[in-house]
């Protein structure tokens, strides 16, 4: 299945040396913009369905997907730009509203985050963003990683 689970994200960090119980606590931030999906199996059908491409912000990537879990939804990451600060994520998150603006899709319920993005399309749509953020806006970008499969499966170090 495409991009990283909460599971292996989960794990991947524990592997960096923390534990359960300080892997989402102050000062062990991952700065990161991220772009994800929504999947859902019909459990009539057995019919898998995916939402719209999230693109969104945030401090730890496990408190993202374990929140976006909770109904019995996979949310998966695709993709990544880990920067340096929470700032940066700010900063970053806006590149994306102004440049994906006619790609964006207000979601039912109000969300805004939503973009009409296919998946063929996202290594150049990640990439550009991450050098726009650079060359234009001085993002301090520490990496880009693309998931599949729940391991990464390239990274660019900046």
């Amino acid at each position: 299945m495409k991009g990283i689970g909460y599971s292996s994200a989960r794990k991947k960090r524990l592997s960096e040396g923390f534990t359960g119980s300080n892997v989402e606590a102050a000062g062990n931030e991952e700065f990161l913009l991220y772009f994800g999906r929504a999947y859902i199996f019909d459990f009539e059908t057995g019919i898998t369905a995916r939402g719209l491409l999230k693109i969104g912000r945030g401090k730890f990537k496990t408190a993202i997907q374990r929140g976006r879990n909770q109904p019995g939804v996979d949310f998966r990451i695709f993709a990544e730009i880990l920067v340096l600060t929470n700032d940066d994520t700010h900063v970053i998150e806006g590149i994306v509203k102004h440049i994906l603006s006619s790609r964006n899709v207000l979601g039912s319920q109000g969300q805004r985050e939503l973009y009409n993005i296919n998946d063929d399309e996202l290594v150049d749509i990640v990439n550009d963003i991450a050098e726009i953020a650079i060359d234009c806006h001085n993002v301090g970008i520490k990496c880009v990683n693309f998931y599949d499969n729940d391991t990464i499966t390239n990274s660019y170090t900046y």
